[in-house]
């Protein structure tokens, strides 16, 4: 099972740990790649995903997977579909070589790089 380690408290609520590490796998994410999908799935799929970023990036893409196949740590920011992006802003740090889901639709909005690999 793949977790996130130093999950803030306000991302729990939103946020689980995949059940299967079939469930968090790069899927169709290139090497060096930061990808978000905008669906739930399990093992192999063909679906291409919302975001496929190499750099530091910003805007708003429907997400409910993802998984960060670089070698750095990330900080993604994002708010949930139900609040319309009046809600509050939530940031969460994933580790490289990881991923999970969302357990509600949100957009994401943000993907920063961490200064220092092991923050997460």
């Amino acid at each position: 099972m793949i977790t996130l380690a130093a999950v803030p408290v306000a991302f729990l609520g939103v946020m689980a740990s995949a059940p299967s590490a079939s469930a968090a796998v790069p899927g169709n994410c290139p090497e060096d790649t930061v990808c978000v999908w905008s669906n739930w799935w399990y093992g192999d799929t063909d679906v291409p995903p919302s975001l496929a970023t190499e750099s530091e990036w910003s805007g708003s893409v429907p997400g409910r997977q993802f998984y960060n196949n670089t070698a750095r740590d990330i900080t993604m920011t994002y708010v949930l579909v139900q609040d319309e992006g009046r809600g509050p802003v939530h940031t969460a740090c994933v580790n490289r070589k990881q991923g999970s889901y969302f357990t509600v639709p949100v957009s994401v909005t943000k993907v920063t790089w961490e200064e220092t690999t092991g923050r997460c």
